[in-house]
């Protein structure tokens, strides 16, 4: 039987230092307004908040025990930042090595307060990648039941063949919006259904770009009228009317989690899925 859920992930990004500063009751309302919707997918990464907001999810599920049995928790991992623990040369790097990620998934693991993440997903695309370790790492993983799934983050299209035969990432996060829409242009998105994996398309509105009062925008509205949708619902619709597409939702408002959850519930015609590319582009579409 197909699923009825939305085809939404709540995003936390933006949860706590790096957007709305939460307390963790709060955190804790907005994810049970978002499970009561039928959004069961939160989405972490260890450096959000400068690593602090594992921390406050954390405190948000021992406040309400309740929740962690219901979510999904996909923990993104792999990204080092000038001020990350450990970084001695403070510079930026992406390290995908087993050390690396038994470090991360620990870390992770203790400021959530749980046994356990349901999808570990690699973050960024490091070139110095050995899928051999990282295969044998994981299994370790699976095996104590620390980890269940695996994804990835951020990769080109010509990376993903590394995993053939290997691993089979059973998700890959990517930026689409209309405007953003190099996944499409390049083949990212088409080679990650290839792969079997879904797609979870982050920044759907284009960083808020598209919301913009401008001539793009009024192009954008005139055809979000036509479905009863405002603009930021159409530019949803869009994202979601994708094949084996989620979208991340970086809201921090329960309010538009409910908006999203109608924007989402169908699909936009062809006609209408290549006028809203076009419109955002600003040119015809490739």
């Amino acid at each position: 039987m197909a699923s009825t859920a939305p085809p939404l992930i709540l995003g936390s990004m933006r949860f706590g230092d790096w957007g709305a500063r939460l307390a963790p009751a709060e955190v804790a309302r907005l994810l049970a307004a978002a499970l009561d919707l039928g959004i069961d997918t939160l989405d972490l990464a260890d450096i959000y908040g400068g690593h602090t907001t594992n921390a406050l999810v954390g405190a948000a599920l021992r406040h309400d025990p309740s929740l962690r049995a219901r979510l999904h928790l996909l923990a993104k991992v792999g990204i080092v930042m000038p001020d990350s623990p450990g970084n001695g040369r403070r510079v930026q790097h992406y390290d995908l090595s087993p050390a690396h990620l038994e470090a991360a998934l620990a870390a992770s693991l203790r400021d959530l307060g749980v046994g356990r993440v349901d999808t570990l997903m690699l973050h960024r695309f490091d070139p110095g990648l050995d899928v051999d370790a990282v295969a044998g790492w994981l299994a370790v993983h699976r095996e104590r039941d620390t980890v269940r799934d695996f994804g990835v983050s951020n990769f080109p299209a010509a990376a993903l063949p590394l995993f053939t035969g290997k691993l089979a990432p059973s998700s890959h996060q990517i930026e689409l919006s209309p405007a953003a829409s190099q996944a499409l242009d390049d083949g990212t998105h088409a080679a990650s259904r290839a792969t079997g994996a879904e797609v979870q398309a982050w920044s759907p509105l284009g960083g808020g770009a598209l919301l913009a009062d401008n001539d793009r925008g009024r192009a954008l509205d005139a055809i979000a009228g036509d479905f009863g949708l405002d603009r930021a619902s159409l530019l949803l619709r869009w994202v979601a009317s994708l094949p084996a597409t989620r979208v991340v939702l970086g809201t921090t408002r329960a309010e538009r989690l409910a908006d999203a959850v109608g924007a989402v519930e169908r699909p936009l015609p062809a006609d209408a899925w290549y006028a809203v590319w076009q419109a955002a582009r600003g040119k015809p579409v490739p």
